[in-house]
This record gives structure tokens, C-alpha cells and sequence, in this order.
């Protein structure tokens, strides 16, 4: 019998391995060890010693490049193989699992026709199998073992509220995308919970699928968006930071390997991009994630393969006096040399005069900017270019500072104004912390009273 070479993708059961070939990781297989029974994993209930029989073959082989060799087939609507494996350290398989107790011998073991080496092997289970038992090792424990684990979260938000700010520990048992994966949550010895998790800051390339009957084809580099993170993290232990829940309640998490944060990878190689929808969640690591894309974009990688940065106008700082006051979000500079010029603040947008809700606004947020402005002296960066829209002409935006204090921040934070979310190609050069501080505001005190 050959001894063929693979690398171990996952493991369903404390018993059954998938592998893939080295060189095309798409070639997948399955291998069971031979003349071996681990407990089994089934939705409802799962057997006693499931998980930590799983568990104990997992930590040996994923990701490990392994040698294998099948001594049986059993054809069984698909062609099932069973054999035995070396690890890279000389470890063999089945032996070390039956040594530890976390397999049983089959009980069919003997009914089958097998080699003078088959026969051996058998024995020398045997043997090890009865140490196991006698020292009530793993399965053999007699009692215990018993892990409950849920597929769903009864109350997210309460879940969300109770492990704010702690680190869980998990397994990532699938990933569905970059950005998206089902984890397996420890949240005693005894009880784990099995969610859809999204992973903070980032948004990946979708894969394809199929909805309402439609084929959706994939965005570019989903697939290796997809590999890159499941080459990674499938079925390897990871730290997670539970922040929040996205509209269809899913977690939304900062999820760490021990050499970092997925998602800082992920955006180094180019492979998503950063999205502001969970900023305020991130407050200050958002800015890690921005220099993390930044790396891609400069390096042409990925997703910005061809990528040119747009160029803004301005960044020099400049002195004026504040003239008029056009509207809540527009202000009339009047420079030292005696001209005037109009500008927008940057990132946000003032009450809508048609909005029913927002109109009754507009004229006290206009009076609230004249009773701090008027005539004060502010200091002016040029953030870009507006270019003509909606009726008006093109026009700078500007973040505009008076006393120490940006005039942006201070009407979102007074309910007169929005926060707007930037497009990725538009260039801005808004100071990326303050806004974050303005998306704190955005939802609770946008025009309230």
C-alpha cells in the first residue's frame, strides 16, 4: 500500500479527517482511521465525548501536513476510505487516539478480510484500547463528558450587552466568506453556543450564490478572499471581541489568531475593504484597519491592483473670518486679504428645508452657527472639492475650528446636523478620529429635541 502526502483541512468527528492536496487545495478528500468509532455530533443532542474527542484530533492535524495510507474502502454510497496517518513528529494515527481513549475500536473490526499488517495493527489497538479503559481514560471516564451546544441566540442584544468587553474563546467551525464565519463560543466547559459572526470594520468581495431563485455570480477575488481566511482560521482557536449586532442580528466581532487580528490580514492583502458602518463600534482600532488598507492601496495589491489615490486640493491651514452664515452646513469666509469665499463642512449635512422632520430645524440651527461665528476669527483646512450637484455649483469642503472646538462636531453634537458616510474613491482628507467622534452622534442626536 502507497503512502500518499496531504495536508489536514478539518476534522468532523474524533475519527473522520478532511484533507486536501498540498498543491491544489480544492482537491479534497475524506479519510477515517481504520477500525475506529468516535462519539458522533448531531444537531439536537451531541454525544458524550463528541466534542473532545473531535477536539484531540484537531489540535494534532489542522493545517499539519500529514502521510497517510488507506488500508480499506467501503463503498457506501460514496466511496469511504479508512487508513492510518503520520504526523510530521513521527506520531501515528489511530494509536495516539486509542492510547488517550478518545476512540473506541469498531465492533465489525474483525469481520472484515485484512492483511498480515492489517492483523497486526488490530492487535496492537487492542491492547492499547484495553490500557485506555482500564485507566478510565477519555471515553472510558464512565461519566461526564457532556457538552451543551446551541445553534442559536435566543436574545442578541442581551448576549451583546453581557460580553461587551470581555475576550471569549471560540473555534471557527466554517467560514462563509471573508468577513463572515460560524463560530463555536466557549462560554463555560460545559456550554458553547454555534452563531454566524461578522468581523468588524471590513466589508469582503460576496461569493456567489443563489437568491430568490437568481444565480448571484461572485465579486471579484471573493473566492480568495475566502481561502485566505479559511486557510487560516478553519477549525483553529481564536480570541473574539463581541462589539455589536448588524440588522439581521448577527454578532459582530474582532476576531484574533494568535498572531493578530483577521481582519488586519485580510485588508493588508488587499482582500476587503473598510467599511465605516462599524466604526463607532471600533472607535480607535478603525484607524489600524485605514492604515492597514492604506498598505494595499500603496502596494497595488489585491483588490487595488491598477489602484491610483485620487488627489485633493488644499490641507494648508489658513486664518478668515466668518461672514455669513448660508446654511447650517455652508459658511462665507472673509480671508485677510479682503476676499470671500463659500465653503462646506466637511462630513456632514444640515437639516433638509423640504424634510418634514428636518426643515423646522434649519432656521434655529442657522441662528445656533450665527451666535458662535459671526465675525469670530476661525481656522480653515481645505478637505477637497465638491463638484456641482443637486442645483449648486462646485465648492470647497472645509473643516472649519473656532476656539479650539471643529464646527462640525459641535452641531452634530447639538442635534443640528448628520453625519455623512464617504464614499472610498472620494478623496477626503476629513481627520479620520473625528469622525469617528461624529458617528457617536449620528443616530441619537441628529434634529432631536
Amino acid at each position: 500500500m502507497s503512502v500518499s502526502q496531504a495536508k489536514v483541512k478539518s476534522v468532523l468527528s474524533g475519527d473522520t479527517l478532511v484533507l486536501v492536496s498540498v498543491n491544489n487545495p480544492s482537491q479534497e478528500r475524506l479519510l477515517s482511521l481504520a477500525f475506529m468509532s468516535a462519539p458522533r455530533f448531531q444537531r439536537d443532542r451531541e454525544e458524550p465525548f463528541a466534542f473532545q474527542s473531535r477536539d484531540f484530533l484537531r489540535r494534532l492535524t489542522v493545517g499539519k501536513v500529514i502521510q497517510f495510507r488507506v488500508l480499506y474502502s467501503i463503498p457506501t454510497g460514496t466511496k469511504k476510505d479508512y487508513g492510518t496517518v503520520i504526523l510530521q513528529g513521527g506520531e501515528r494515527l489511530p494509536e495516539a487516539c486509542v492510547a488517550e481513549g478518545w476512540v473506541k475500536l469498531r465492533e465489525d473490526s474483525r469481520r472484515k478480510e485484512m492483511s498480515e499488517e492489517s492483523e497486526s495493527l488490530l492487535s496492537s489497538l487492542e491492547l492499547q484500547e484495553a490500557k485506555a479503559k482500564a485507566d478510565g481514560k477519555g471515553v472510558w471516564a464512565g461519566q461526564g463528558g457532556l457538552i451543551e451546544n446551541t445553534y442559536d441566540l435566543p436574545d442578541a442584544k442581551a448576549f451583546v450587552e453581557k460580553c461587551n468587553g470581555k475576550s471569549l474563546d471560540a473555534i471557527v467551525e466554517r467560514v462563509l466568506a471573508g468577513d463572515r464565519m460560524i463560530l463555536r463560543l466557549f462560554l463555560s466547559p460545559s456550554k458553547h453556543v454555534q452563531t454566524i459572526v461578522t468581523v468588524a470594520g471590513i466589508r469582503a468581495p460576496k461569493r456567489a450564490n443563489t437568491a430568490e431563485g437568481r444565480e448571484q455570480p461572485a465579486e471579484p477575488l471573493a473566492n480568495e478572499s475566502h481561502q485566505f481566511v479559511e486557510t487560516r482560521l478553519l477549525q483553529r482557536n481564536v480570541k473574539v471581541n463581541i462589539l455589536g449586532l448588524t440588522p439581521q442580528n448577527q454578532l459582530i466581532c474582532i476576531v484574533k489568531h494568535p498572531n493578530g487580528s483577521i481582519a488586519d490580514f485580510l485588508l493588508k492583502a488587499g482582500l476587503a475593504q473598510c467599511t465605516d458602518f462599524h466604526s463607532t463600534l471600533l472607535g480607535a482600532e478603525m484607524k489600524t484597519l485605514r492604515q492597514a488598507e492604506k498598505h494595499a492601496k500603496d502596494n497595488q495589491l489585491g483588490l487595488y491592483k491598477g489602484h491610483v489615490e485620487s488627489k485633493v486640493s488644499g490641507g494648508n491651514e489658513v486664518d478668515a473670518t466668518v461672514a455669513r452664515i448660508v446654511r447650517p452646513d455652508t459658511i462665507t469666509l472673509r480671508t485677510k486679504s479682503g476676499s470671500e469665499k463659500t465653503v462646506q463642512l466637511s462630513s456632514i449635512r444640515g437639516p433638509k428645508p423640504k424634510d418634514d422632520k428636518q426643515g423646522p430645524f434649519e432656521a434655529e440651527a442657522k441662528e445656533f452657527l450665527r451666535k458662535k461665528l459671526i465675525g469670530k476669527h476661525v481656522r480653515v483646512t481645505t478637505d477637497g472639492i465638491k463638484p456641482p450637484s443637486e442645483g449648486f455649483e462646485e465648492r470647497e469642503v472645509a473643516t472649519v475650528v473656532a476656539n479650539n472646538k471643529n464646527v462640525a462636531l459641535m452641531l452634530v453634537e447639538a442635534g443640528y446636523a448628520s453625519v455623512i458616510r464617504h464614499r472610498k474613491d472620494d478623496g477626503t482628507l476629513f481627520p479620520f478620529r473625528l469622525h469617528v467622534r461624529l458617528h457617536r452622534y449620528r443616530t441619537d442626536r441628529a434634529f432631536r429635541r
